[in-house]
């Protein structure tokens, strides 16, 4: 039976899957680009080549899109548009190095596009030429956006920014406070630490890890830090099966955990 009910604006909200025939991603977060770290990157890059990845995952905050902040953004530093061609530089260079297909999830950082505009130009918001996306350039760049904060799944593994979970600042454990906030297991960035958690379920164990980011080390607003540079990689198998290779990277050279 139907009812006249009001119209409704629900969204609809799905997770986005991995393409089951990859099994190896790298994982590369926080980069800040243009505030970028570049011996970082390039460690992180060289594992990638070492470990034959067939895919890569920008899991957030690979633009700063500093003058897009609501903090005062300092006027001397880099506009928007020189942080556009840092990105596709970065982007073509990834490309021309893997040839492998690279998955984009916008992070708490690109969200402050969005935000400006809807603060400032919110006229332009339903012009398709001005989705951040379109702005950038992805689709000739050959990049997946995944936006609206999706969960992403690699196998069995969710995978967040960590800007969805509300995970501002977390003084001991980030892996474990991604535990408290998912019961599954996960990995996320955004708080640029190195972190692993395990506890017991009934039939199982669930772990939760966080990786480190590639960016600025000690960056104006936050120059004193406990944050370090890394990086991720996940093998799955055809059953939805991983593995966690979390990384960090200490005196130029990347360490297992």
């Amino acid at each position: 039976m139907k009812f006249n009910l009001p119209k409704s604006y629900e969204r609809e909200y799905t997770h986005f899957h991995l393409p089951k025939e990859l099994k190896n991603t790298l994982v590369l977060s926080d980069t800040h680009i243009p505030y970028h770290h570049i011996a970082a990157i390039e460690e992180a890059l060289n594992y990638g080549l070492i470990k034959k990845i067939d895919s890569i995952l920008l899991n957030g905050d690979i633009m700063d899109c500093y003058m897009l902040s609501k903090f005062q953004p300092d006027p001397r530093e880099r506009d928007f548009g020189e942080e556009i061609i840092s990105f596709q530089m970065f982007i073509k260079e990834l490309n021309d190095i893997f040839h492998v297909p690279i998955y984009y999830k916008i992070g708490n950082h690109e969200e402050r596009y969005e935000k400006a505009m809807i603060d400032h130009c919110a006229e332009f918001l339903k012009i398709p030429h001005f989705d951040f996306e379109n702005v950038l350039g992805c689709k000739e760049l050959g990049l997946t956006v995944i936006k609206d904060q999706r969960i992403i799944y690699i196998g069995n593994l969710a995978v967040f920014h960590g800007h969805e979970l509300k995970m501002h600042s977390v003084n001991v454990n980030p892996a474990r406070t991604l535990f408290l906030r998912t019961h599954t297991s996960s990995l996320c960035a955004h708080l640029h630490r190195t972190s692993q958690h395990t506890e017991p379920a009934l039939d199982r164990d669930i772990t939760c890890w966080s990786a480190g980011h590639l960016g600025d080390a000690h960056p104006k607003y936050a120059p004193i830090n406990k944050w370090n540079w890394g990086c991720a990689r996940v093998e799955k198998d055809s059953s939805g099966n991983f593995e966690v290779i979390n990384v960090n990277l200490t005196n130029n050279k990347l360490f297992m955990i």
